[in-house]
């Protein structure tokens, strides 16, 4: 082992900020790739003989690894160490990991790359409108412009996403994060100390452990509480992770709705002490995960101690706006119930029982060390679970805690529900690292909390390692073609995901072809949305038919994929989705989620025509779809006479340009196009409209909205930026 001081002129690695020098152990075996643990000053001294043997541990997986040592004052020259390594083309970098007070990189003008997050930055705090984010270590493809130190949190750093980025995620390397958290009266570096020697047992423990144990557990409100959807998600997990269903393999599903409350069924799921995985699907928080709302009424009594559980948490906001007696009547004529119910409101007896009572439905980070969690990875669905830059954290709590949990995926803030969770789940199998798999499915927000090189043995039958393949063939056409007949249908996902990574010229054709001759759910589902996300015009013979696919999920994002395309040829398969399937809710919510996309009345001609067809118990599913679309078509009115108001209030135009992002449909295109031109508007406002333009990636006509704005001056630099962005953002792939 060789110890390096490296100065800031030294040809390894250009160094900013003031610091001088960085020391890097580099690796003591040889490796066709190499991992890098990265780590403050402090957390090594505290942990140096724990680190050491983390990284003997991997090196003794075959995974050559650096030890990156400094009292690192900005995220950048981390970066800049990481991209020389990866760069090696005689063994290049696969991961990181980020132990101790790494710097934090919080990122700003880039929610396009978030899945959910959309708050307005100039209303908000920096801190909570920038999302912490570690794509800036792992994804060197985006560029970013440093901005500012926070001067409370030194730990944050703000970067702004430049215009001349790629405006996609595709990470180069993975990372993980190791932040212990920060709890009065516990000391840090102990609890350091403690998960690193808990990583080393379990590489020693478990180098040849299956992936065979699975436990998926869902909360409240989750995809609309959707069963079809469930079973969805049931089948799929068939498809890709076989031995689970074979004997000596385990796979179980949990509904909250199996027990109340469900906190009790899956804190005892998640300590079985040879559970492999558990996925959670639920709502979150920074330090909770939410799994029940009232509890389902049977009876009579049951249903009125619902209605005096919700109205003793309405009346007390209410309140102290308006004054007790004005909340107590309101809510007693409103929802007719005696005015003693909501009296309760004031009942410390009562309130002190609800307190006690709603603590009691969701599993909080107190919780968690408590007990002793034992799944060697969990996967958390849901929003802040992952804010690992925040002193207490759930997923922290759960690596930091006495069991077997060695590493976590999780979002660091608000995340999407209509996403794909398992995409890529089975490879786990072929024993790809948990890094790799959030390398492969991870948005800006999503992170592995714990040891990224955490993995299975590989009972797959591939006799290569595809850890290795992921790196050293990243880009290899030929070898990707090759997978496509691959037996595993995540392996020929992967091929797919693969050849698109490397621009291969023939791919429209192939994901046409794969998505109509392929049996598998999986490999349909890779090829209906990398064909959606990035050749519109080609993928609409494609979306007519996942409008009606046999796996749900495939449906699902082919409601929201016919949406945000938009040519008019999808509208009479969009109205035969409703009527064949409009008793699926959470399809359903997707569909009536795009009833902008196309014109009304034709629309409503088109409901009427194929239900004709229809021999129907009765019309009301038919009536209530036309009562949508014109309620939907005097909105669009409404809102437009809001935009096009030079009265209106900043704030009420902000909100309406501000929709067409999560909605881009064909009549916002040339309201944003004129908005952005029309000079007597404020400058703040004319911004906001260039960058919702950015949002039109999957429009099937966005080579014209690039036409319109291409030699467009409007000779105000931050307008122009804004514009050059969004034009780079639809003329490139989303992924």
């Amino acid at each position: 082992m060789m110890k390096r001081i490296l100065l800031v002129i030294a040809a390894y690695v250009a160094v900013w900020s003031g610091v001088e020098a960085q020391t890097i152990i580099d690796p003591s075996v040889k490796s066709k790739t190499t991992f890098a643990i990265v780590v403050d000053e402090t957390s090594y001294k505290e942990a140096k003989s724990e680190i050491e043997a983390y990284r003997g541990s991997v090196e003794s997986e075959g995974l050559g690894t650096y030890i990156i040592v400094d009292d690192w004052e900005s995220p950048t020259p981390i970066r800049e160490i990481l991209k020389k390594l990866h760069a090696d083309k005689k063994s290049p970098l696969e991961g990181c990991v980020l132990i101790g007070d790494v710097p934090i990189a919080m990122i700003r003008d880039a929610q396009h790359l978030c899945s959910a997050f959309k708050m307005r930055q100039t209303r908000y705090p920096w801190h909570r409108s920038s999302v912490p984010s570690d794509r800036y270590y792992d994804d060197f493809g985006l560029e970013f412009d440093y901005l500012k130190q926070d001067s409370l949190r030194t730990s944050y750093h703000y970067y702004s996403l430049t215009k001349d980025s790629r405006q996609y995620i595709s990470p180069d390397i993975y990372s993980g994060r190791i932040r212990p958290l920060e709890l009065d009266g516990v000391n840090r570096y102990a609890m350091l100390r403690d998960f690193l020697r808990k990583i080393v047992s379990d590489k020693k423990e478990n180098t040849e452990n299956p992936f065979d144990k699975l436990s998926v557990a869902r909360g409240h409100g989750y995809n609309s509480e959707d069963m079809v959807a469930w079973s969805g998600e049931h089948l799929a997990l068939r498809e890709q992770l076989p031995q689970l269903f074979n004997p000596g393999g385990t796979v179980k599903f949990y509904d909250f709705g199996f027990s109340f409350p469900a906190k009790n069924l899956y804190l005892n799921e998640v300590q079985q002490k040879d559970l492999d995985v558990m996925l959670f699907h639920h709502h979150g928080g920074v330090d909770a995960q939410y799994l029940n709302g009232y509890k389902s009424a049977n009876s009579v009594q049951d249903n009125i101690e619902n209605i005096k559980l919700y109205v003793r948490s309405k009346v007390p906001s209410m309140a102290k706006k308006k004054g007790r007696e004005e909340a107590v009547d309101y809510y007693a004529k409103t929802l007719d119930i005696p005015r003693s119910w909501c009296e309760e409101a004031f009942d410390s007896v009562k309130i002190a029982g609800d307190s006690v009572f709603n603590y009691h439905l969701d599993v909080h980070t107190d919780d968690v060390r408590n007990i002793v969690p034992n799944a060697r990875f969990i996967v958390f669905d849901a929003c802040f679970n992952g804010s690992f830059h925040q002193k207490d954290n759930l997923s922290g709590s759960y690596i930091f805690s006495r069991g077997k949990t060695v590493a976590t995926q999780a979002n660091s803030v608000n995340t999407i529900q209509d996403k794909w969770p398992d995409e890529f789940l089975g490879l786990l199998a072929a024993g790809m690292r948990v890094g790799h798999f959030n390398r492969l499915n991870c948005f800006l927000e999503t992170h592995i909390i714990g040891d990224p090189t955490m993995r299975f043995a590989n009972t797959s039958g591939e006799t290569k390692d595809i850890n290795e393949l992921l790196v050293l063939k990243a880009r290899d056409v030929s070898f990707w073609k090759k997978q496509l007949e691959h037996p595993m249908p995540d392996m020929r996902a992967l091929a797919l995901r693969q050849l698109s990574n490397a621009d291969y010229a023939g791919l429209p054709e192939l994901l046409q072809e794969t998505y109509f001759g392929s049996g598998s759910y999986v490999v349909r589902l890779e090829a209906m949305r990398l064909l959606a996300l990035n050749y519109p015009l080609q993928s609409v013979m494609v979306l007519k038919a996942a409008l009606n696919d046999s796996y749900e999920l495939v449906r699902r994002f082919a409601g929201e994929y016919v949406e945000r395309n938009g040519a008019e040829e999808l509208m009479p398969d969009w109205v035969n989705g409703y009527l064949q399937r409009h008793h699926e809710k959470r399809f359903r919510f997707k569909l009536v989620a795009g009833i902008d996309a196309f014109d009304y009345e034709k629309t409503k001609a088109e409901v009427y025509r194929q239900a004709a067809k229809y021999d129907l118990y009765n019309r009301d599913v038919i009536e209530k779809l036309v009562n949508q679309i014109d309620n939907s078509a005097k909105s669009a009115v409404s809102d437009m006479e809001i935009i096009n108001d030079p009265k209106s209030k900043s704030s009420w135009i902000y909100t309406e340009i501000s929709r067409y992002r999560n909605h881009p449909v064909k009549k916002g295109v040339g309201m944003l196009v004129d908005f952005v031109k029309d000079d007597s508007r404020p400058m703040e406002l004319r911004i906001v409209a260039a960058e919702t333009l950015g949002w039109y990636t999957m429009y099937h006509d966005k080579s014209g909205i690039v036409a319109q704005l291409e030699n467009y001056d409007s000779g105000v630099d931050a307008l122009n930026y804004e514009l050059a962005k969004t034009i780079k953002r639809l003329g490139s792939k989303n992924r």
